[in-house]
């Protein structure tokens, strides 16, 4: 991978990152499809008992974080995914070298606790009007990673910063 221009901006970034959530989306969907699949196929119900299932949707969630963190872990590991190759940008470390697991699990880790509780609270809030707070400050939480990029003085995101790595512009895959 050749690197150009150092640091990838703020709004390539996030539109890279718009591009990733649609993505995600489509890895999410197939995880889950062929997890609810198998649950219907060993248990005869449909898919709308998976909920009423606490095993099976514990199965279920497990399945589908390890599926993404697997295709981000190959593509970080390879300095890019496709919405990181759309918008010509890598991840490296700090030194410029290829990831680690050690990076790739706590850039996963930092991107997961700050994404994945505002979802369940907002389903709650639905039905309970008094969790409605809970799940407005755990939205706040999603930004946390962005609007710290806004604030450091080299514009990482959060997730970067902790990791010890950085975006950078690409411009061709080598």
């Amino acid at each position: 991978m050749k690197i150009t221009k150092g640091p990838a901006g703020w709004w390539r970034r996030m539109f890279a990152f718009l591009y990733e959530l649609l993505l995600l989306i489509a890895v999410v969907l197939l995880a889950g499809g062929l997890s609810q699949g198998v649950f219907q196929l060993l248990t005869g119900l449909p898919v709308t008992a998976l909920p009423d299932h606490l095993l099976a949707s514990a199965l279920h969630f497990t399945w589908v974080m390890s599926v993404a963190f697997v295709y981000f872990a190959w593509c970080w590991r390879g300095g890019q995914t496709l919405a990181m190759r759309t918008w010509h940008i890598c991840v490296v470390k700090n030194d410029g070298s290829p990831l680690g697991w050690r990076e790739v699990g706590i850039r996963f880790a930092v991107v997961v606790l700050c994404t994945l509780p505002c979802a369940p609270f907002w389903i709650f809030a639905r039905h309970h009007a008094d969790l409605r707070i809970v799940a407005w400050l755990l939205t706040g939480l999603f930004f946390v990673p962005f609007l710290w990029a806004l604030l450091d003085k080299e514009r990482r995101f959060l997730h970067d910063r902790l990791a010890g790595t950085q975006l950078l512009i690409a411009a061709s895959k080598i």
